[in-house]
């Protein structure tokens, strides 16, 4: 629900315009006329998405909600009141996260060093990707890998590690106060009983002739 009202106004016989910060109109009301039921101009994206509070308009309640939301309809929302108050506009700012799903894959075992990569997928706002070790401190890493696509943003990050213990992978969303993790815990054998590089457990998702 994106909110915005007038006190103790009736608004039944009004006008009220919503809008995105980059002039999409989303709705539109003028005294009973309004895009789901016949009247003109609303932006294909919110066709069929919008809908107002009919019985609140005597209240004042211009709110409207939007369904199906999609990290695409993050942004800022302008609500106005033309007739009422001309020139005067509500600004709401609208965020729709999706959290990420965080996967760890070990990729390559050697006498000194454990290379392990971090995917994160389906992230929405884009998140900060970190590796930490057993006592929460920030390891050295890769340069991340970071893709968008239909508004969710895929991360990748490798980093080596050169003893055991247990190492998360965080995936921060700070604007919508969000952490997933997930964690992998390295033992003194995988550097013991160490394999062909690039083929130890994961044999296949890097060389297909392992």
């Amino acid at each position: 629900m994106l909110p915005c009202s007038l006190e103790n106004e009736n608004i039944v016989p009004e006008q009220f315009h919503w809008r995105t910060d980059g002039q999409k109109e989303v709705f539109q009301y003028k005294a009973g006329s309004h895009h789901n039921n016949g009247r003109p101009g609303q932006d294909e994206l919110f066709k069929g998405r919008v809908t107002h509070l009919p019985h609140e308009l005597k209240h004042g309640n211009a709110s409207i909600i939007l369904s199906e939301t999609k990290a695409t309809d993050s942004g800022r929302y302008i609500c106005e009141f033309p007739l009422l108050q001309p020139g005067k506009r509500r600004v709401i700012k609208l965020v729709v996260a999706a959290a990420p799903k965080v996967f760890i894959t070990l990729l390559d075992v050697t006498e000194s060093m454990v290379w392990l990569r971090c995917d994160v997928q389906g992230a929405s706002p884009e998140p900060e990707v970190e590796w930490r070790d057993g006592d929460g401190n920030v390891l050295p890493a890769e340069e991340p890998q970071v893709s968008e696509r239909g508004g969710g943003f895929n991360v990748a990050l490798g980093a080596k590690v050169t003893k055991a213990g247990r190492y998360r992978c965080v995936a921060t969303q700070e604007d919508v106060g969000h952490v997933t993790d997930a964690h992998i815990d390295v033992s003194e054998k995988l550097f013991e009983n160490r394999h062909s590089r690039g083929c130890w457990t994961f044999c296949g998702l890097l060389d297909s002739s392992c």
